[in-house]
Formats: C-alpha cells, sequence, structure tokens
C-alpha cells in the first residue's frame, strides 16, 4: 500500500531538518578547517575551547529546562521573514550537534518549538495571518515534534525502556499547544477589537453623517477582517491537527494508564473549546443584533 499524505509530509518534516542540521555540521567543519589552515596554533586551542563552552552551554541549558516548573515564551529573535534567519537555524543545528546524549536531544526539540511559536506569534502580531515565513515557521515546528518522536522510537528500537521518556516529552509538548493555542486567540481578539472599533464607533458615525463613500470603505474592511478571522481559525485546526498526529507517535510510546489519561484530558479539552465556541457565536449574535437595532433606530431618527 502507498504511504499517506501524513505519512509523507511527516517524512519530509524530519527530512528537512535532518538537512539542516546536515548542512549546520559541515558548516562548522568548514570553519574548523579554514581556522586550521590560516590561523597559528592558539588559534587552535582558542576554537577548541570555544568548543567546550557551547558544550557547557548546551548541558547548562537543559539542566535549567529540566528543572523549569514554568512554561512561557522565550523571545522570538530573528524570524523566518528576516534574510539572516539561517543563522537562527545554524545556532541551533550546532547545539544539537554537541547534544550527544538522545534524550537531551529530544528535549531540544521542545525548546525550539518553543521559539517556533513565539516566531510564530510575532509575525502574526506584526503582519497578519498571510505574513512572510509563517509557513515556514509552522512546518519547522512540527519538524521538531516529528524529530522528537523519531529519536523516542529510536531509542526503543535500541531495547530501551521509553514510556516515562515519552511520557515526560508529551507533557512538555502539551504545555506548548497550549502556548500556541493562545497565541492564536490573541491574534483572533486583536482582530475583534479592530471590528468592533469600526461597527461602533467609525462606521456608525459616517452613516450618521450619511457618507456613503466612507460607509462603503469600512463595510469592506468589515469583510476583510472577517475572513481572517476564518483564515485564522482554519490555520489554527489545520497546524494542531498536524502537531497532533506527530505527537500521536510519542504517545503511543507512553504506558496504557498514561495513555488512557491522556485521552480523557483530550476529551475535556474538545468539550470545553466547543463550549467557548458556542459562547463566541451566541455572543457575537447578540452584538449584532444589537447593532443593526441601533442602526434602525438611527435611520428612524434621521428620517
Amino acid at each position: 500500500m502507498g504511504s499517506s499524505p501524513t505519512q509523507g509530509t511527516k517524512k519530509n518534516n524530519i527530512k528537512n531538518t535532518k538537512v539542516c542540521l546536515t548542512i549546520g555540521i559541515l558548516l562548522t567543519l568548514l570553519c574548523y578547517t579554514h581556522i586550521v589552515r590560516i590561523k597559528q596554533k592558539s588559534m587552535k586551542k582558542l576554537f577548541t575551547s570555544s568548543l567546550v563552552l557551547v558544550a557547557l552551554f548546551v548541558f547548562a541549558n537543559g539542566t535549567a529546562f529540566a528543572q523549569s516548573t514554568e512554561v512561557t515564551l522565550p523571545s522570538a529573535g530573528l524570524t523566518p521573514a528576516s534574510p539572516f534567519y539561517f543563522l537562527d537555524r545554524f545556532g541551533e543545528n550546532f547545539r544539537q550537534f554537541f547534544t550527544f546524549n538522545p534524550e537531551a536531544r529530544a528535549k531540544l526539540q521542545i525548546e525550539f518549538a518553543g521559539e517556533r511559536i513565539a516566531e510564530i506569534k510575532i509575525m502574526v502580531e506584526k503582519k497578519g495571518i498571510n505574513a512572510k515565513g509563517l509557513a515556514m515557521a509552522e512546518s519547522l515546528l512540527k519538524a521538531n515534534v516529528a524529530y522528537a518522536a523519531e529519536i523516542v522510537n529510536e531509542e526503543k528500537m535500541s531495547g530501551k525502556d521509553v514510556s516515562l521518556f515519552a511520557k515526560t516529552l508529551n507533557d512538555e509538548f502539551d504545555l506548548r499547544d497550549k502556548l500556541l493555542e493562545q497565541t492564536f486567540k490573541d491574534a483572533k481578539e486583536q482582530l475583534k477589537a479592530q471590528r468592533k472599533e469600526i461597527k461602533t464607533k467609525l462606521l456608525a458615525e459616517a452613516r450618521r453623517v450619511g457618507d456613503t463613500t466612507q460607509i462603503a470603505i469600512l463595510e469592506a474592511q468589515l469583510k476583510d477582517i472577517d475572513a481572517q478571522i476564518d483564515t485564522l481559525e482554519q490555520k489554527k485546526d489545520q497546524l494542531e491537527d498536524s502537531l497532533q498526529d506527530e505527537q500521536k507517535d510519542i504517545e503511543e510510546e507512553m504506558n496504557e494508564d498514561d495513555q488512557k489519561q491522556e485521552e480523557a484530558e483530550q476529551i475535556e479539552e474538545q468539550k470545553a473549546e466547543d463550549v467557548e465556541e458556542a459562547d463566541e457565536i451566541n455572543n457575537s449574535e447578540d452584538q449584532d443584533s444589537s447593532n443593526q437595532s441601533e442602526e434602525n433606530t438611527e435611520i428612524e431618527d434621521n428620517e
């Protein structure tokens, strides 16, 4: 049987991550060779010392991650919209190359996933849902989860019990999933605030004075905002579904009790999300009805 589109996407994400890592390794080796050829022996010692510092930094960073009890988004730094984003990717690949412990390397993917979410947040806030580089950040985010799942599978194939390891990774990715969900929710609230501003103030004033040109412009803006909200919801659902598909490979390696608990939590989260969406629809309909009533009153007063 042929592979499904999901499996193909997963393989491509993992392949892209490995390609980036390979490029980073080759660039590192080229830099080292260049220094050896054109610098004195003292420079070689300096480079070696730098590698030791990098290794210590990676270890210290991993230790801090393990001890952290609060999850917040890191600074986005460079985003895929920047022409210098390759420097950010090179730094990550460099750290991965010098992280030899598989579990530590998998936990790096959690950290990198947080950075991808921070990048998505800043791009959406500044440029909207169609921001340049947004698709790349989303693809890299999925690749981070896929690579962590691949490491878990490799460890299992080597004969190790990975159930606790998988549980730890899954819990950490769940926390990042909530940050991603909040990112889209904040973006949606920002668009809704813009829509409310136009409806309750600008459009109402244009109708009061009978400025038909301004009314047409503002109504077009409202339609555009509504379209952006719909696109945002679709992108959120698609990305969350893709990440959940990747994360299932990790969940399947947890013990049976943890899997049942995860399923129960997902059901409760879905119920809460359905209730929230229903409340949002009702509130939106009530607001539209109120706005229409006010508009009719204004028209009657003008007449």
